[in-house]
């Protein structure tokens, strides 16, 4: 985060809408949540966010867990724009619907201040630059951010992604440089913004270089917000098996078969158990894969697990791959960190601002062919060196307290008072 070093002063009412600003039903909340109880801390929330089964009781149940939360955080909600599943599968259909629920989240939002009078809007999320809301149309200070998106999927990747999600991929990443150049509403909230946030190195490079807006950088995601089981810290030193953990939905950009063909390149004197949670519409895909390099017997298939056995999986393993080729920032990386499990991840979109030397590997975004040598090359480096292993895992615990949601909060918190300050500015000069 590169924000300065100063005091937060005065509390402000703040407007954010968080289209995903909720817990799931039966776990801990999610992205957006994360933001707004941090950031309570600090200053008044009045949130608009999406509607899902359980999530207002959820909600209770985080309110029951911390005494004095409900007094600074008032939600209002609005039903999720799920629709037909064939508008979910096709992206401008899908927008469109957002698009709608944005516009039914201004309406409320102009309802409630007409009673609240607030400091500051906040365009919170969805994360995806595509989607910017309405916000900007107050006469009020506006912030936007973290916003991400404008990475790509490495196209050199076709053998992983298959004909049909190359075709799609190439034809995202046309639209992508597209949408950031020609007028519209992203462009008309980048130029009201009296804060703007982007998530990842690769978001806040493209405004800078596209559309000449630079920004500050705060990462989206952060640590689980309630505490996980570590490991002993010897706990893997006289261990014969080296245990690995892949963790994701099975679709093609997440990339297993990167690990899957590493894997079978490892010599015979390693041994090896990859634990593989998750499932989709590659899964059946991958298994024949895996039996095809003759790696299935090491491989455990777990499905759709609880949180809980989740967290056991990976507190159990000695590394985390994570071969994704398109992410915003993954919570399963803080998930891992936080377990002291050092990750092995491509440097690419939010993975690769969070992964250092100190916590894991790196593998840079080359060829496919280079990509899984340089995968299997990091695995056989770690698999003969356990006193390495400590050290990553040691500093995997370290590299998270830099991630915590206080952190980002104060940090979001100065960037609310850069824009008050702006926003005065604007108003002094007419």
């Amino acid at each position: 985060m590169n924000t300065p070093n100063r005091l937060i002063h005065k509390r402000l009412k703040v407007l954010a809408v968080a289209a995903a600003a909720h817990p799931e039903k039966g776990s801990e909340p999610g992205l957006g949540w994360g933001w707004v109880e941090a950031l309570s801390k600090y200053h008044d929330l009045w949130v608009i966010t999406g509607e899902r089964e359980g999530n207002r009781e959820a909600i209770e149940r985080r309110f029951c867990e911390i005494p004095g939360l409900r007094e600074k955080l008032n939600f209002h909600f609005i039903p999720r724009p799920d629709g037909p599943r064939i508008e979910r599968l096709i992206p401008l259909l899908y927008y469109r619907r957002y698009r709608k629920w944005h516009e039914q989240a201004y309406l409320l939002a102009r309802r409630i201040h007409r009673d609240i009078h607030f400091d500051l809007v906040h365009q919170l999320n969805m994360t995806g630059y595509r989607e910017p809301g309405y916000l900007w149309r107050f006469d009020l200070p506006f912030v936007w951010g973290p916003v991400g998106g404008t990475a790509n999927v490495p196209l050199q990747f076709a053998p992983v992604l298959g004909v049909q999600q190359f075709l799609f991929h190439t034809l995202k990443t046309m639209v992508n440089e597209l949408q950031l150049r020609f007028p519209g509403r992203v462009r008309r909230a980048i130029r009201r913004c009296d804060g703007f946030v982007t998530s990842t190195a690769d978001t806040h490079d493209k405004f800078l270089k596209v559309l000449g807006k630079d920004s500050i950088r705060i990462n989206d995601n952060g640590p689980p917000l309630t505490q996980s089981a570590q490991r002993p810290r010897d706990a893997n030193r006289s261990r014969h098996v080296l245990k690995l953990a892949w963790s994701g939905l099975h679709i093609s950009r997440k990339a297993l078969p990167i690990v899957l063909k590493a894997l079978a390149t490892l010599p015979s004197s390693i041994d090896w158990q990859l634990d593989i949670l998750g499932h989709g519409a590659m899964t059946d895909k991958w298994k024949k894969m895996a039996r095809n390099l003759r790696v299935d017997e090491r491989c455990t298939w777990h499905g759709w697990v609880e949180k809980s056995k989740a967290i056991e999986v990976v507190s159990g393993a000695d590394l985390f791959l994570f071969p994704s080729l398109h992410e915003s920032t993954p919570a399963v990386i803080f998930e891992a960190l936080s377990l002291g499990v050092p990750v092995i991840c491509l440097d690419h979109c939010g993975q690769g601002d969070v992964i250092t030397e100190e916590c894991g590997i790196k593998i840079p975004v080359t060829s496919c062919g280079q990509v899984v040598k340089r995968f299997a090359g990091a695995i056989q480096e770690l698999a003969m060196n356990p006193q390495e292993r400590e050290k990553l895992s040691e500093g995997a615990r370290k590299r998270l307290e830099g991630f915590s949601w206080d952190r980002k909060a104060q940090a979001m918190a100065r960037v609310y008072e850069d824009a008050m300050q702006h926003w005065g500015e604007r108003i002094s000069h007419g």
